[in-house]
């Protein structure tokens, strides 16, 4: 067995870790994105992708423990280590995924108190049972043979 040279080799504690210990985050939630405009001062916005902006998170800044900005960001993201307890809202917007116009879109049709979806006039004109499509379709979109029924 090798003899101990007497010196340890130093250890350091991760700054980060001891900056948050000291904020008290041990149990907290931690959410990432970017700080948008507020509609109560109250509150702090977080959108946390830049693809969806109807989607966002109001958290009370007496909630957040701890806030740092992500040093790879260049577009200014920050993490946010909030209550564990906090009682957030989040927004959340859902678009139709049936297109509006054009073939295979969908029309809002009322009959009596019946109310429902039927697909538009051109998009009748043509059935598909290409791959590509497996719905209706017009058949220039088609990539395979489809041929009107």
């Amino acid at each position: 067995m090798a003899k101990s040279s007497g010196k340890q080799p130093e250890i350091n504690e991760n700054p980060l870790i001891a900056e948050l210990l000291a904020h008290g985050v041990e149990n907290a939630r931690v959410l990432q994105g970017f700080i948008g405009p507020s509609h109560d001062e109250r509150y702090v916005t977080l959108y946390q992708d830049l693809r969806r902006l109807g989607d966002s998170v109001d958290i009370s800044r007496d909630d957040i423990l701890h806030t740092m900005k992500v040093p790879q960001s260049t577009l200014g993201a920050v993490v946010l280590w909030i209550k564990d307890d906090a009682q957030i809202s989040v927004r959340r917007t859902e678009t139709d995924a049936a297109p509006t116009s054009g073939p295979g879109s969908l029309q809002e049709v009322t009959q009596g108190r019946l109310r429902m979806k039927m697909r538009t006039k051109h998009a009748a004109d043509c059935m598909s049972v290409c791959m590509d499509c497996l719905s209706w379709c017009s058949c220039s979109i088609c990539t395979s043979q489809c041929k009107p029924q």
